[in-house]
């Protein structure tokens, strides 16, 4: 009976450590909030009282409500839209390092990685995106050797709306 207990608690260790790092299953804080160029703050969570949200289920991320248009500089180039900043914020017990990296989808198997620009001094990810209503968005995050890469796929509700240039 010992014997029995033992490799149960064994097999349960091996399939915890498996689900939270062999995976990738990690809790990770995803937040909807507005981007502002370095100097002026970077990222602000949304407060509620705006016409748009963002909803989370498992990776998959869906965007509702009424949707900004924006002008926004980035690196010295213009960008202009319905522009949206997602913050992915690690668990503690993750240690964004050296090696934590991502990538956003750019079109059918065409990736592109990204720098410290938009990494915080937390370890968080700021994910700044134009979104239309027909395109699934993809960002892939790895956040240290320790951790598989996760994907998370953004969609905007076929319900919501994307303001116009004013």
């Amino acid at each position: 009976m010992k014997i029995y207990k033992l490799l149960t608690c064994f097999v349960m260790a091996i399939c915890c450590t498996f689900l939270c790092f062999g995976c990738g299953a990690i809790t990770t804080n995803v937040t909807l909030g507005v981007y502002a160029p370095a100097g002026e703050g970077t990222f602000t969570p949304l407060t509620g009282e705006e016409d748009y949200s963002l909803t989370t289920d498992g990776y998959n991320l869906t965007l509702e409500g009424s949707i900004p248009y924006l002008t926004l500089t980035i690196d010295d180039v213009p960008e202009a839209g319905n522009i949206v900043a997602i913050r992915f914020k690690p668990s503690s017990t993750v240690t964004p390092d050296a090696t934590t990296s991502f990538e956003t989808r750019e079109g059918e198997g065409v990736w592109a990685e990204h720098g410290e620009e938009f990494l915080e001094a937390d370890g968080s990810i700021i994910w700044i995106v134009s979104v239309t209503q027909d395109v699934d968005y993809q960002i892939k995050i790895k956040w240290n050797t320790n951790f598989a890469e996760v994907t998370y796929t953004l969609t905007v509700d076929a319900d919501a709306t994307l303001e116009p240039a004013v």
